[in-house]
């Protein structure tokens, strides 16, 4: 037998604002959690928006593989009435049967309630009884989903208050990325037109083909775009040998200078009014202690640090052409799907997590959403200029760092991690760097640029980010 489950938001933007940003094409990406129990991960966007017959695939975790493992989920959608409803079912999956049916309804103060119906059968019809067991499992799964889901979009309708203004056109190269895949699908979300850098890719709807390897970008391309966003470069979760180093180098440093000679053959009428280009805390370098780091700190010791000033004297050539230049020095993104926190998780899962490196090393994270918030805000804010940290407002000693996200999974954390594990991976060099180094930024520049975070805390960051709450 089938089961249905209901979840309800209630919103204070008018049913035509929530219903539009549902039909947009990052809508799914956003929406998506992050953590296993439901589809959690969007491997082809809709064909067709939320229209009938428009299909997208996805992949639900198989538990206990922490995500490293998919089983493929293909939905369709069905019955549509803009703006009160539209449907999708599962066609393909691991599912007896799932059919979604939103609902969009104006309240009497002008807002909307969000309805989501779900009818699901866990196992297939001849498992009988089984489903009821089924049913209970997944009750609680799909509050966790639900409530992930609200939270997503009562914060980036927030988002798209706060920036109401003109919509852009905005150029993005690393859209395929982490951060990149997210600050597309809230741009988009918001009404603003993405076009993706790609690489080797033909030039064509939605797409700048280019080639930085080749020194390839077409000038005529970024004409009639408003703002480039520049967030690729080769990953430095490496050995730091020096065909890497090179490697590092030259994918952030060559792409960028290739970018800036091209919107300088840009007319100056059709010209990109700005350019934000990824960078990092690790600008400050090493062993910076205690010691709180602005913007206006000076850059320290040590390859990233020398990465990150190449990287930004790149992009800011582009000042020459009277361009607004924003440099995101970016600190420790976290996400169960990328970065610092999914190397982590399958041992803070099993208990055997917890201080790295002594512990005392300051950490300046900030969650994915806040990531992209932050890349989106600086984009869309005209008077955002020059180098901005970006991280969460509250950093954290690396032990409480450990601490703080166990607990949130309800695990201990007291079996310490010695560098000679990172140092057996990585190398000395790149765990001096990326593990071992401190970095206790401020944020003050952001905070007064206007930007208003959805995660402040990390308990808060962790408990949304993996599903779970006290």
């Amino acid at each position: 037998m089938t089961h249905q489950y209901i979840h309800e938001t209630r919103l204070s933007q008018p049913r035509e604002q929530v219903f539009a940003w549902h039909e947009r094409p990052g809508a799914l990406p956003r929406l998506t959690p992050p953590f296993g129990g439901g589809p959690d991960q969007v491997r082809q966007a809709p064909s067709d928006g939320i229209e009938p017959g428009s299909e997208a695939k996805l992949g639900i975790s198989v538990p206990g593989t922490f995500g490293m493992v998919h089983l493929p989920w293909t939905a369709e959608h069905g019955e549509w009435d803009p703006p009160r409803y539209f449907t999708d079912r599962m066609v393909s999956g691991p599912l007896g049967e799932w059919e979604h049916r939103h609902v969009f309804e104006e309240t009497e103060n002008g807002g909307t309630l969000v309805r989501d119906q779900v009818t699901v059968r866990p196992l297939p019809e001849w498992a009988g009884k089984l489903n009821d067991l089924g049913e209970r499992v997944m009750t609680p799964q799909l509050e966790r989903i639900f409530a992930y889901r609200e939270r997503q979009l009562r914060a980036d309708l927030d988002f798209h208050d706060q920036h109401d203004g003109p919509r852009l056109t905005i150029a993005v190269a690393g859209s395929s990325g982490l951060v990149g895949t997210q600050v597309c699908a809230l741009l988009e979300t918001g009404g603003h037109t993405v076009l993706r850098l790609k690489r080797g890719g033909a030039t064509g709807e939605g797409v700048i083909g280019w080639d930085p390897d080749e020194g390839v970008l077409n000038p005529h391309d970024l004409e009639g775009v408003d703002v480039v966003v520049h967030l690729g470069g080769e990953s430095i979760a490496t050995r730091f040998t020096p065909a890497k180093k090179h490697e590092i180098m030259r994918s952030r440093v060559d792409s960028t200078n290739l970018l800036v000679r091209a919107l300088g053959q840009v007319s100056a009428e059709k010209r990109p009014r700005a350019l934000v280009v990824a960078s990092a805390i690790g600008y400050y370098g090493t062993g910076r202690g205690d010691e709180i780091l602005t913007e206006d700190s000076a850059s320290g010791d040590g390859f990233l640090a020398e990465v990150c000033r190449e990287w930004e004297r790149a992009a800011h050539g582009a000042a020459v052409y009277g361009m607004r230049v924003v440099n995101v020095r970016t600190g420790l993104v976290l996400s169960p799907t990328g970065g610092l926190l999914k190397p982590q998780l399958p041992l803070m899962e099993a208990g055997l997590s917890g201080p790295m490196g002594g512990g005392k090393q300051w950490q300046s994270w900030i969650g994915l959403d806040d990531m992209a918030g932050a890349v989106a805000h600086l984009a869309l804010s005209d008077d955002a200029e020059g180098p901005f940290n970006v991280a969460a407002p509250e950093p954290v000693r690396q032990k409480e760092f450990a601490k703080t996200v166990a607990g949130v999974l309800h695990r201990p954390a007291v079996v310490p991690t010695p560098l000679a594990g990172p140092k057996a991976v990585l190398g000395a060099q790149a765990t001096e760097e990326l593990v071992a180094a401190s970095h206790r930024v401020d944020v003050g520049k952001l905070l007064a640029s206007g930007y208003r975070f959805r995660n402040e805390d990390l308990r808060s960051c962790a408990e949304h980010i993996l599903g779970r709450t006290r």
